[in-house]
């Protein structure tokens, strides 16, 4: 694989076939709000299409329509036939640990309201290497349950250079990820958990995020929080910097 920029950073987006396909307007909005993102112009950006098969006619065209994609990106679009969200998000993943040390993930239906200083956050990420993730948030950074908020939320003092909150979230909102925690940890814990065919789309926070948390009960929040590496950008009670379009709701 050829890099494009530099060994820092890619931009991956997991997509399936939204109500409004073959149109590709979801995720061009997506694509035009990461283009305000200076720091991640020319970056390299992956898009996997989960193709469902009993859709296949149109799921193809909509894949077709995805490499016409306009934006300051060098898109690479790949699809995955009947993954579901689990595997279309691993094929995503898969090997580009090998070529990119940052992914910044954002699923096809979100947009920022804010942006953020991807490189400065970088910089302090090669700086801190207990930082694994740093979320962007959907709901003002309140300490309150989850879903409404975050469980725990600690401002993480010893990290001067940016306002960030160690988190007890573990969520595909949208985030920067250090690549290596994937290729160590995560992807293979995926990889070999067990399918909920009852609920086949919800299938990476359900495992993931409440191994976490049964991990804090057990252990403690500190001791958990130092091995998992979740931070959420911003400091208590900041107001919201992304929105989740959902594209379930928007029609052809």
């Amino acid at each position: 694989m050829e890099q494009s920029k530099s060994c820092y950073l890619c931009i991956l987006i997991p997509t399936h076939i939204l109500p409004s396909a073959p149109a590709t307007k979801i995720i061009q909005t997506t694509l035009n709000s990461l283009a305000e993102i200076k720091d991640l112009q020319g970056c390299d950006c992956f898009i996997n299409c989960d193709l469902d098969t009993t859709k296949k006619e149109i799921g193809l065209q909509y894949i077709k329509n995805l490499n016409k994609l306009s934006s300051p990106f060098n898109i690479r679009v790949s699809y995955s036939e009947n993954a579901q969200q689990r595997f279309n998000v691993l094929n995503l993943i898969y090997n580009k640990w090998c070529y990119y040390k940052y992914f910044l993930f954002i699923e096809h239906d979100w947009i920022f309201i804010e942006l953020p200083p991807l490189n400065k956050i970088m910089e302090v990420m090669d700086k801190y290497p207990q930082i694994n993730v740093i979320y962007f948030n959907k709901r003002p950074n309140l300490q309150i349950p989850y879903p409404a908020g975050d469980f725990i939320l600690e401002p993480a003092t010893e990290i001067t250079e940016l306002p960030l909150l160690k988190t007890s979230k573990w969520s595909n909102n949208p985030h920067i990820v250090r690549s290596a925690v994937w290729k160590k940890w995560w992807y293979s814990e995926l990889q070999n958990a067990p399918i909920n065919r009852a609920n086949p789309r919800k299938q990476i926070e359900t495992i993931l995020h409440y191994h976490y948390i049964q991990d804090i009960q057990e252990r403690g929040f500190a001791q958990v929080h130092a091995k998992w590496g979740m931070y959420s950008y911003g400091e208590l009670n900041k107001n919201k910097m992304v929105e989740h379009l959902d594209g379930r709701n928007f029609r052809q």
